[in-house]
Parts: C-alpha cells; structure tokens; sequence
C-alpha cells in the first residue's frame, strides 16, 4: 500500500509519481469499498512523497491497466491523482481534488458491513471478535502475501471502526499516519486502529483486542 510504483523526474524539476493497478475491472470492483479505500491511502501516500522529495512539484497519476469502476475512478481523482493508460504516458482522467471525508466514511462502514454479513456474525462486536481470532490463528506476512495482508488490516480496522459509532466516531483522512485514516469523535480527539490491526494481522500479543482501539485520544499519533 505504501510502495511508490515509479518516479518519473521532470525537466526543470518535480516529477510524475506513477501508482500501477494492474487489476482487470472485475477485480477492482469485487471488494468496491475496499479498493476505493486502498486506492486513497495510495495516493494521499503517493502525494506525500511528492511533498517531500520534490516540493510538491509534479503531479501523481494511478496507471490502470483497465478502466476503474466509477466509484473507485471517483476516489482516486477526489484524493489527488489523475488516472491514466498503464504505461502512465496518457491521461484519461485529469485530478480534481475535493473532500474526502464522506467518501472514506461510508467506503469503512461498507467494507465492515461486508465483513460482517460474510462472517454470519450477529452484530460488528461478534465479526470483530472473530476476525481477531482467525488472523491470531493464521497471522499473514507482509512481504509475502502484500494483498491478503492489506486486506485484513483494513478489514479489522473497519470493523473496530463502526464500534466508534456509539461515541460520534467518523472517519477521515490524515497525513500524520502511514495508514493515512483516523476516527475523529465530536471533541476533536481521535482513534487510529491501524496500527493494531497490523499487529493482530501478524500475530501479535493474544492479550491485545481492536475493542480497545476506539476510544477517543488526543491526536492520531498517540495511538
């Protein structure tokens, strides 16, 4: 999720930050909320290594083997970054920057809710508790298994995510985390579950639970 593709330097400096999904249409829209959120995280990722290896010069394109979905098209040009042909020399759709925070909101509580209706679980509390429990007994590597790692961090962490409702909990996106997400509750703290679930996903203490995760701090960092 964090990997910069290519980088391509500009004359006069700046350059073009290149992100490949070489995913058909079927597959970007398999999971639509899960790829609308992984997409996001790679470009505000993307974009963020533009600011601090070039100034902010140049510009981030997401270079699609196959059409994006509209949703998914939607998000990446919302967060920052044109979509163009899969050598990244065309551009099909130009940026338009906007707001963000809706669209992270519903695509978390969508990917929960899939989460939870796949599990059979009664309510989100019982689909995280078994999701815990599946990724303890299988932990998953990283490097080894990029796409079944990612998935099930950003599937805790949409589970523990909807546990925040109760409090006024929404998502939103932010820049002082790798995983560019954090809940923000009605005072102006914050939750950051990520970070968590990476280590549930990697076998991490058995005495560490997501439920913990949700409540309000003072800033994203302190989670």
């Amino acid at each position: 999720m964090h990997k910069i593709d290519r980088i391509r330097p500009v004359p006069g400096g700046g350059a073009i930050v290149l992100i490949e999904d070489e995913r058909r249409a079927a597959a970007m829209a398999r999971i639509p909320s899960l790829s609308v959120l992984i997409a996001i995280a790679r470009v505000l990722n993307a974009r963020r290594a533009l600011a601090s290896r070039y100034g902010g010069k140049g510009e981030v394109r997401y270079a699609a083997a196959a059409t994006p979905p509209p949703p998914l098209l939607e998000a990446i040009t919302r967060a920052g970054a044109s979509v163009s042909d899969a050598s990244g020399e065309r551009v099909t759709m130009p940026a338009s920057p906007a707001g963000l925070a809706a669209v992270i909101d519903a695509s978390f509580a969508e990917l929960a809710h899939h989460v939870r209706t796949n599990s059979l679980s009664s309510d989100m509390g019982a689909a995280l508790r078994a999701a815990e429990a599946a990724r303890r007994k299988a932990p998953l590597d990283r490097e080894a298994n990029p796409a079944g790692y990612w998935t099930a961090v950003f599937e805790l962490t949409a589970l523990a995510g909807e546990l925040s409702r109760a409090k006024g909990g929404r998502w939103i996106e932010t820049a002082e985390l790798p995983m560019p997400f954090a809940v923000r509750f009605p005072g102006g703290e914050f939750a950051a579950p990520a970070k968590l679930a990476q280590r549930i996903v990697e076998g991490g203490d058995p005495l560490e639970s997501m439920a913990t995760e949700v409540e309000p701090l003072s800033s994203p960092q302190d989670s």
